[in-house]
Protein backbone atom coordinates (compact mmCIF):
# COMPACT_ATOMS: atom_id res chain seq x y z
CA UNK A 1 0.00 0.00 0.00
CA UNK A 2 2.57 2.82 1.27
CA UNK A 3 4.89 1.76 -2.17
CA UNK A 4 1.57 2.55 -4.20
CA UNK A 5 0.63 5.67 -2.30
CA UNK A 6 4.34 6.94 -2.48
CA UNK A 7 4.56 6.33 -6.04
CA UNK A 8 1.02 7.67 -7.04
CA UNK A 9 2.15 10.79 -5.12
CA UNK A 10 5.30 11.26 -6.53
CA UNK A 11 4.24 11.02 -10.47
CA UNK A 12 1.25 13.64 -9.89
CA UNK A 13 3.28 16.21 -8.17
CA UNK A 14 6.28 15.73 -10.50
CA UNK A 15 4.03 15.28 -13.51
CA UNK A 16 2.30 18.88 -12.55
CA UNK A 17 5.64 20.56 -11.59
CA UNK A 18 7.05 19.62 -15.01
CA UNK A 19 3.38 20.97 -17.16
CA UNK A 20 3.01 23.95 -14.57
CA UNK A 21 -0.36 23.69 -15.72
CA UNK A 22 -2.15 24.07 -12.20
CA UNK A 23 -0.37 26.01 -9.96
CA UNK A 24 0.50 29.06 -12.27
CA UNK A 25 -3.31 29.53 -13.01
CA UNK A 26 -4.12 28.61 -9.05
CA UNK A 27 -1.57 31.51 -8.33
CA UNK A 28 -3.26 33.84 -11.47
CA UNK A 29 -6.30 33.05 -9.90
CA UNK A 30 -5.86 33.62 -6.75
CA UNK A 31 -3.85 36.97 -6.65
CA UNK A 32 -6.73 38.58 -8.82
CA UNK A 33 -9.44 37.55 -6.60
CA UNK A 34 -6.99 39.42 -3.69
CA UNK A 35 -6.86 42.49 -5.90
CA UNK A 36 -10.59 43.04 -6.51
CA UNK A 37 -11.08 42.40 -2.54
CA UNK A 38 -8.47 44.93 -2.12
CA UNK A 39 -9.91 47.76 -3.86
CA UNK A 40 -13.29 47.07 -2.68
CA UNK A 41 -11.59 47.07 0.49
CA UNK A 42 -11.17 50.93 0.46
CA UNK A 43 -14.46 51.56 0.63
CA UNK A 44 -15.29 49.72 4.17
CA UNK A 45 -15.39 51.22 7.28
CA UNK A 46 -12.24 52.31 8.87
CA UNK A 47 -10.98 49.92 11.42
CA UNK A 48 -12.75 46.63 10.71
CA UNK A 49 -13.15 46.96 7.11
CA UNK A 50 -8.95 45.66 6.46
CA UNK A 51 -9.37 42.41 8.42
CA UNK A 52 -12.79 41.00 6.99
CA UNK A 53 -11.94 41.57 3.29
CA UNK A 54 -8.20 40.15 3.78
CA UNK A 55 -10.25 36.80 5.61
CA UNK A 56 -12.81 37.00 3.05
CA UNK A 57 -10.16 37.45 -0.12
CA UNK A 58 -7.99 34.18 1.65
CA UNK A 59 -11.01 31.93 1.39
CA UNK A 60 -12.18 32.89 -1.92
CA UNK A 61 -8.80 32.36 -3.21
CA UNK A 62 -8.68 29.06 -1.49
CA UNK A 63 -12.42 28.00 -2.45
CA UNK A 64 -12.05 28.62 -6.42
CA UNK A 65 -8.06 27.80 -6.56
CA UNK A 66 -8.18 24.75 -4.90
CA UNK A 67 -11.05 24.04 -6.94
CA UNK A 68 -9.30 24.45 -9.78
CA UNK A 69 -6.49 22.32 -9.06
CA UNK A 70 -8.93 19.85 -8.26
CA UNK A 71 -10.91 19.55 -11.32
CA UNK A 72 -7.79 18.76 -13.28
CA UNK A 73 -6.56 15.75 -10.56
CA UNK A 74 -7.74 13.04 -12.54
CA UNK A 75 -7.78 14.56 -16.30
CA UNK A 76 -4.56 13.09 -17.07
CA UNK A 77 -6.05 9.56 -15.94
CA UNK A 78 -8.94 10.33 -18.46
CA UNK A 79 -6.46 9.87 -21.58
CA UNK A 80 -5.07 5.97 -22.74
CA UNK A 81 -7.04 3.94 -20.35
CA UNK A 82 -4.60 5.46 -17.05
CA UNK A 83 -7.52 5.13 -14.61
CA UNK A 84 -7.89 0.95 -15.63
CA UNK A 85 -4.27 0.77 -15.26
CA UNK A 86 -4.43 2.35 -11.83
CA UNK A 87 -7.61 0.06 -10.82
CA UNK A 88 -5.94 -3.23 -12.60
CA UNK A 89 -2.78 -2.02 -10.29
CA UNK A 90 -2.57 -3.75 -6.53
CA UNK A 91 -3.95 -1.13 -4.74
CA UNK A 92 -7.03 -0.10 -3.10
CA UNK A 93 -9.21 2.74 -4.17
CA UNK A 94 -8.50 4.20 -0.63
CA UNK A 95 -5.03 4.20 -1.43
CA UNK A 96 -5.07 6.28 -4.77
CA UNK A 97 -7.89 8.65 -3.17
CA UNK A 98 -5.17 9.34 -0.25
CA UNK A 99 -2.45 9.90 -3.03
CA UNK A 100 -4.88 11.97 -4.74
CA UNK A 101 -5.70 13.58 -1.84
CA UNK A 102 -1.88 14.19 -0.20
CA UNK A 103 -0.74 15.73 -4.18
CA UNK A 104 -3.94 18.16 -4.07
CA UNK A 105 -2.68 19.30 -0.68
CA UNK A 106 0.51 19.76 -1.29
CA UNK A 107 -0.26 21.78 -4.34
CA UNK A 108 -2.70 24.17 -2.38
CA UNK A 109 -0.24 24.29 0.68
CA UNK A 110 2.28 26.07 -2.26
CA UNK A 111 -0.47 28.21 -3.44
CA UNK A 112 -1.02 29.40 -0.14
CA UNK A 113 2.79 30.17 0.76
CA UNK A 114 2.19 32.14 -2.56
CA UNK A 115 -0.89 34.09 -1.46
CA UNK A 116 -1.13 34.31 2.43
CA UNK A 117 2.16 36.66 2.11
CA UNK A 118 0.55 38.71 -0.30
CA UNK A 119 -3.04 39.27 1.74
CA UNK A 120 -0.96 40.32 4.55
CA UNK A 121 0.61 42.76 3.12
CA UNK A 122 -1.80 43.87 0.49
CA UNK A 123 -4.50 44.53 3.77
CA UNK A 124 -1.23 46.13 6.15
CA UNK A 125 -2.73 42.70 8.52
CA UNK A 126 -1.42 41.94 11.68
CA UNK A 127 -1.71 38.17 12.61
CA UNK A 128 -2.55 37.54 16.59
CA UNK A 129 -0.16 33.87 16.50
CA UNK A 130 1.13 32.77 13.76
CA UNK A 131 1.22 29.19 14.48
CA UNK A 132 -2.37 29.50 15.31
CA UNK A 133 -2.81 31.20 11.48
CA UNK A 134 -0.72 28.09 9.94
CA UNK A 135 -2.89 25.40 11.84
CA UNK A 136 -6.29 27.24 10.70
CA UNK A 137 -4.83 27.31 6.42
CA UNK A 138 -3.92 23.56 7.08
CA UNK A 139 -7.33 22.76 8.54
CA UNK A 140 -9.18 24.44 5.74
CA UNK A 141 -6.91 22.99 3.20
CA UNK A 142 -7.31 19.86 3.97
CA UNK A 143 -11.18 19.79 4.48
CA UNK A 144 -11.42 21.61 0.53
CA UNK A 145 -9.08 19.21 -0.40
CA UNK A 146 -11.22 16.11 1.00
CA UNK A 147 -14.73 17.11 -0.67
CA UNK A 148 -12.79 18.64 -4.05
CA UNK A 149 -10.46 14.94 -4.26
CA UNK A 150 -13.78 13.37 -4.22
CA UNK A 151 -16.03 15.38 -6.41
CA UNK A 152 -13.38 15.54 -8.86
CA UNK A 153 -13.25 12.06 -9.37
CA UNK A 154 -17.08 11.97 -9.66
CA UNK A 155 -16.80 14.53 -12.20
CA UNK A 156 -13.78 13.03 -14.38
CA UNK A 157 -14.32 9.20 -14.17
CA UNK A 158 -18.85 9.17 -14.37
CA UNK A 159 -20.73 10.54 -16.99
CA UNK A 160 -23.01 13.10 -14.43
CA UNK A 161 -20.11 15.79 -15.93
CA UNK A 162 -21.04 18.94 -14.93
CA UNK A 163 -21.26 22.75 -12.90
CA UNK A 164 -23.63 20.82 -10.80
CA UNK A 165 -21.06 19.02 -8.93
CA UNK A 166 -18.91 22.36 -8.18
CA UNK A 167 -21.95 23.95 -6.69
CA UNK A 168 -22.55 20.68 -4.49
CA UNK A 169 -18.84 21.11 -3.57
CA UNK A 170 -19.42 24.15 -2.41
CA UNK A 171 -22.28 23.39 -0.78
CA UNK A 172 -20.81 20.81 1.61
CA UNK A 173 -17.99 23.23 2.48
CA UNK A 174 -20.18 26.30 3.88
CA UNK A 175 -20.13 23.97 7.39
CA UNK A 176 -16.73 24.59 7.20
CA UNK A 177 -16.32 28.00 6.14
CA UNK A 178 -18.44 29.74 9.25
CA UNK A 179 -15.84 28.68 11.46
CA UNK A 180 -12.90 28.60 9.72
CA UNK A 181 -13.71 32.31 8.87
CA UNK A 182 -14.33 33.00 12.42
CA UNK A 183 -10.94 31.92 13.35
CA UNK A 184 -9.41 33.87 10.64
CA UNK A 185 -11.49 37.15 11.72
CA UNK A 186 -10.20 36.45 15.36
CA UNK A 187 -6.68 35.91 14.14
CA UNK A 188 -6.64 39.34 12.66
CA UNK A 189 -8.02 41.28 15.30
CA UNK A 190 -11.69 41.88 13.52
CA UNK A 191 -13.56 39.37 16.22
CA UNK A 192 -12.87 38.93 20.08
CA UNK A 193 -11.68 35.17 21.09
CA UNK A 194 -14.95 34.43 22.26
CA UNK A 195 -18.39 35.73 21.49
CA UNK A 196 -22.05 35.52 22.78
CA UNK A 197 -25.56 36.41 21.58
CA UNK A 198 -27.21 35.13 17.93
CA UNK A 199 -26.16 34.87 14.51
CA UNK A 200 -23.37 32.59 13.08
CA UNK A 201 -20.19 33.80 14.60
CA UNK A 202 -21.59 33.14 18.04
CA UNK A 203 -23.00 29.91 17.49
CA UNK A 204 -19.31 29.24 16.86
CA UNK A 205 -18.79 30.83 20.29
CA UNK A 206 -14.57 30.97 20.70
CA UNK A 207 -11.67 30.37 18.92
CA UNK A 208 -11.06 26.54 19.83
CA UNK A 209 -14.41 25.95 18.80
CA UNK A 210 -14.33 27.25 15.73
CA UNK A 211 -10.94 24.67 15.69
CA UNK A 212 -12.85 21.88 16.86
CA UNK A 213 -15.47 22.34 14.59
CA UNK A 214 -12.85 22.30 11.54
CA UNK A 215 -11.22 19.81 12.57
CA UNK A 216 -14.26 17.62 13.46
CA UNK A 217 -15.51 18.34 8.97
CA UNK A 218 -12.19 17.17 8.41
CA UNK A 219 -12.12 14.19 10.00
CA UNK A 220 -15.60 13.13 8.90
CA UNK A 221 -15.22 13.74 5.28
CA UNK A 222 -12.12 12.49 5.27
CA UNK A 223 -12.66 9.22 6.26
CA UNK A 224 -16.45 9.61 4.23
CA UNK A 225 -14.60 10.71 0.66
CA UNK A 226 -12.15 7.86 1.28
CA UNK A 227 -14.77 5.04 1.98
CA UNK A 228 -17.04 6.76 -0.81
CA UNK A 229 -13.85 6.36 -3.31
CA UNK A 230 -14.05 3.04 -4.49
CA UNK A 231 -17.79 3.49 -5.25
CA UNK A 232 -17.07 6.63 -7.53
CA UNK A 233 -14.76 5.11 -9.23
CA UNK A 234 -16.53 2.29 -10.17
CA UNK A 235 -19.55 3.47 -11.74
Amino acid sequence: MWLGLRAILIKDIVVELRARQALPTMVVLGMLIVFILRIASESAAAGGGAPVMGAAALWIAFLFSGLLAQERSFAAEQHNGCMDGLLLAPLDAGTIYLAKLLANIILLTIFEAVVVPLVLIAFHLHVAGWGRLVTVLLLGNLGISSVGTLFSAAVQLTRTRGALLSIVVLVLLMPMMIPASFALLVLFGALPERMVGSGSFAFVGSFPAAVAYMLAFDAVFTVASWLLFGVVVEE
